[in-house]
């Protein structure tokens, strides 16, 4: 249908919350947030950002656009109706994926962050602009071997619909961990048939998980409720990301 060029090379996107907009992560420097109409299906602005772009994405209540940078070690906060920058949180690590928390007006209260070399996730508070706390993954069972393939240690997270539970990829350790919520306790571990646990996403009830396993070229589904993995469904070569759609 069309092609739109883009300000630079990309790497992840995301899709406002009415549809009018898609918020594209631009992966070279000096980075920015390109703005696409869907509507005219033009570039109709670039925001600026601090570091080159892994992912975006915009908050549950869609009222603002989060992109994080890896060489920045930056998480830039876009207000999503003015489309120009809110704030920016410097971090000590690259910025990897990222999930959200809700308070109870649907506001958003905590930002979860994958971080560059690290098994795990920082806590950033929405409101004051700070890390308020950093949760490592368990260490593995004895006898249980990590896995060397992969570009980071724990990449991919989501928060299940209910906003009471919070899951988490570990490539090294080959599990997809869950956590409750608000109070990050560790409620259940998933060891994985396949291998990479690269992202993480969930249906729309919150029952079940899919992991990409880029090593392996396959798809993890995980039972939330017993954090099992019970199938294993063969896809194509090296899948990094996914996404679940309920097609009614």
């Amino acid at each position: 249908m069309k092609r739109v060029p883009l300000s630079g090379h990309p790497n992840n996107m995301a899709v406002g919350k009415d549809g009018r907009r898609v918020y594209v992560g631009i992966a070279v420097a000096p980075g920015g947030v390109d703005v696409i109409d869907t509507v005219s299906m033009q570039r109709v602005k670039t925001v600026p950002t601090e570091g080159a772009i892994h992912n975006a994405y915009v908050t549950p209540d869609g009222r603002f656009v989060v992109a994080g940078s890896i060489p920045g070690a930056t998480i830039n906060v876009i207000d999503a109706t003015t489309e120009e920058p809110a704030w920016t949180l410097k971090m000590d690590l690259g910025i990897r994926p990222m999930t959200f928390s809700t308070n109870p007006d649907g506001s958003t209260k905590w930002i979860f962050a994958q971080l560059t070399g690290f098994n795990g996730f920082a806590v950033v508070d929405f409101v004051t602009r700070k890390e308020i706390r950093r949760v490592e993954n368990p260490p593995l069972p004895p006898g249980k071997m990590t896995v060397p393939e992969g570009s980071d240690p724990s990449h991919g997270m989501a928060v299940t619909a209910d906003g009471k539970t919070l899951v988490v990829c570990s490539r090294l350790n080959n599990y997809l961990y869950s956590y409750s919520l608000p109070d990050l306790k560790l409620i259940g571990s998933a060891e994985l048939g396949g291998k990479g646990a690269g992202w993480v996403t969930l249906t729309p009830d919150g029952k079940t998980a899919y992991v990409a396993n880029p090593v392996t070229n396959d798809v993890s589904v995980v039972d939330i409720a017993s954090m099992k993995e019970t199938t294993r469904i063969p896809v194509g070569f090296v899948p990094k990301r996914n996404v679940t759609v309920s097609l009614q």
